[in-house]
């Protein structure tokens, strides 16, 4: 993914602006001292808000006429609807002119707007909202720094819209109404990224035709859900006092966009292979929660705050969940990894604020400001020896536990790059090879390339990925790999091999015979350490293969020597075989 590192820098001071601003509006926020349910499309409910006391001359259960509210006060119920509960705010003390309905008549009754941190769980739900915009903005800044592909761009999206629709300012009128608007524009971007990055997912999957229909009921309800409901309901009722476009089953309307998207993975989890659904399923149910909360806000059957609860709690756990599966199970191609590196130097961290900590409380309880400084010297240095040995024994408990499966794979491999010098036969050390890399790294396709005169010939495949017979001498990849002596990613190069997977030059006192090709996993490129791995591999295989050769050669010459008139003729068939696959760097 080509970046752009002036929009990406313009986009990051975005978020954190917007994530600072918001978050601080939001612990201070200001709006209504009731609720307001809509319960046609001509009339409203006013009930009151749980530890916040009612206005003078309005009861619980006023009803009143849509139409008949002034329009001031016909844009600020626009702005509360659309608006999560305790977020329509508005400038403090701000009174609206509300016409009630009685059994006498009708009544304007004056509503000012108050501090609404003093209601019943307020500032439960604000922070909840504080720590989901952290952990959205969290997450769009790293897919934005660090991903790479198109389903990258879509999370992406989704995650900038999800801040965007956060964005709150104490502000009424047209300009508070188009706050509100630019907000669910970002709801709108993020519906927009969500279905990319599904279908980005279902692209290797799906067919054509199946993603076709998704993308078509897509649209239709996205555009039917933004001009009834998110964009279109609170405009059209400031204007034409008619709010139908406000009513919940409107809400469900809009919050049906996401759905598609959802049953776009669910069909893509069905037609999954073994490998693919165990990426998914995090991606899956997370999509899953997520829809629920959106659709209990978007639709609040039960108490106001129920709803807004189930929000905040239901995205919060989604997204959480989209973060753990693009940091553990790569759904999505960020080049990042939560590898051992990060974890062994946390613990490294960890034991040596343990050691100044234990350092400082024996110095002032134990040795007081009279001990020798030879005494000082010690016991540090004591401490030091001991918390070094519980490092390397922590070490190797994450080593075994946390990471088992990596830990055993990576053991394999050496243990057979070790043995390859033990091998008798070429054909059986590349066969061996290719099995036991794709068995421990999972790789979707594993092949060896050997050069003979003037192309690349591929002498061993294994796995889905199918690579070419023949590969020009000066392909893209082979160049690289002659040149660099070193591992190659596919997605640098224009290639026969394609753009998913690196290239392994098989080396041996600078002769490059070989070229290992490995795909990635489903979604996921090789960690660091898995690179230096198979590049430990790829040199104990070329000194293998080199010796091997060597002997091939000398039994030749040998042969050669003993030649009759009738052997001569073998002999030399197999010295032109040896003689084009012998070529240096």
């Amino acid at each position: 993914m080509q970046r752009h590192y002036t929009l990406l820098s313009l986009i990051t001071a975005f978020i954190v602006v917007i994530t600072v601003v918001s978050g601080y509006i939001d612990l201070k926020v200001s709006g209504l001292p009731v609720e307001i349910d809509i319960v046609t499309a001509h009339t409203a409910m006013v009930n009151p808000i749980k530890g916040i006391p009612l206005p003078s001359g309005i009861r619980a259960g006023d009803r009143m006429d849509l139409a008949d509210q002034p329009l001031a006060t016909r844009i600020v119920i626009g702005i509360n609807i659309l608006s999560a509960y305790l977020q329509a705010t508005l400038p403090s003390g701000h009174a609206y002119n509300f016409v009630i309905e009685r059994d006498k008549g009708r009544l304007t009754v004056p509503v000012a707007s108050v501090n609404l941190s003093g209601a019943s769980g307020g500032r439960a739900f604000q922070w909840m909202n504080l720590i989901q915009l952290v952990i959205s903005a969290g997450l769009a800044l790293l897919i934005l720094w660090r991903g790479r592909d198109r389903a990258a761009v879509g999370m992406a999206i989704w995650t900038v819209g999800l801040v965007t629709s956060s964005i709150i300012f104490p502000l009424d009128g047209w300009t508070g109404l188009a706050i509100v608007s630019a907000a669910n524009i970002g709801n709108l971007l993020s519906r927009v990224g969500f279905y990319i990055m599904a279908d980005a997912v279902a692209r290797s999957i799906l067919s054509p035709s199946v993603r076709r229909l998704h993308l078509g009921a897509f649209v239709l309800i996205l555009t039917a859900g933004a001009a009834l409901y998110s964009l279109g309901g609170p405009v059209l009722y400031a204007l034409t006092g008619w709010a139908g476009g406000l009513l919940p089953r409107a809400g469900l309307v809009w919050s049906a966009s996401y759905l598609v998207p959802v049953m776009l993975l669910f069909s893509c989890y069905q037609h999954a292979t073994q490998a693919q659904r165990l990426r998914l399923r995090w991606m899956l149910w997370s999509g899953v929660i997520f829809l629920v909360g959106v659709i209990v806000s978007n639709t609040p059957i039960l108490s106001l705050q129920f709803s807004v609860a189930a929000l905040y709690i239901c995205q919060t756990i989604g997204i959480v969940g989209f973060l753990y599966a693009v940091l553990r199970h790569r759904v999505v191609d960020v080049s990042v990894v939560l590898d051992r590196t990060l974890v062994y130097g946390g613990i490294t961290a960890l034991v040596v604020g343990v050691l100044a900590a234990v350092n400082s409380l024996v110095q002032h309880a134990a040795l007081g400001t009279n001990a020798s400084l030879l005494l000082q010297l010690a016991v540090p240095l004591s401490l030091g020896i001991v918390l070094t040995r519980v490092r390397m024994y922590l070490d190797r408990i994450v080593e075994r536990v946390f990471f088992r499966k990596k830990y055993l794979a990576d053991r394999a491999l050496r243990r057979f790059a070790e043995c390859c010098s033990r091998f008798e036969h070429t054909d059986e050390l590349l066969t061996t090879a290719a099995a036991e890399i794709r068995r421990h790294l999972g790789a979707r396709g594993v092949a060896f390339y050997e050069r003979r005169v003037v192309e690349y010939f591929c002498v061993r495949q294994e796995g889905e990925v199918r690579y070419p017979s023949q590969v020009k001498i000066d392909d893209t990849a082979f160049v690289a790999a002659r040149a660099e002596q070193d591992d190659i990613d596919l997605a640098e190069l224009h290639s026969r091999l394609g753009t998913d997977g690196c290239v392994f030059p098989v080396t041996a006192h600078g002769e490059l015979q070989h070229v290992l090709v490995c795909a990635n996993r489903p979604g996921e490129h090789y960690s660091s350490d898995e690179r230096l791995l198979l590049v430990h591999v790829a040199h104990e295989m070329g000194m293998a293969l080199y010796a091997l050769r060597m002997r091939a050669q000398s039994q030749v010459m040998e042969a050669l020597a003993k030649a009759t008139p009738v052997t001569f003729r073998e002999i030399q068939t197999q010295a032109r075989a040896l003689l084009s696959t012998t070529t240096t760097s």
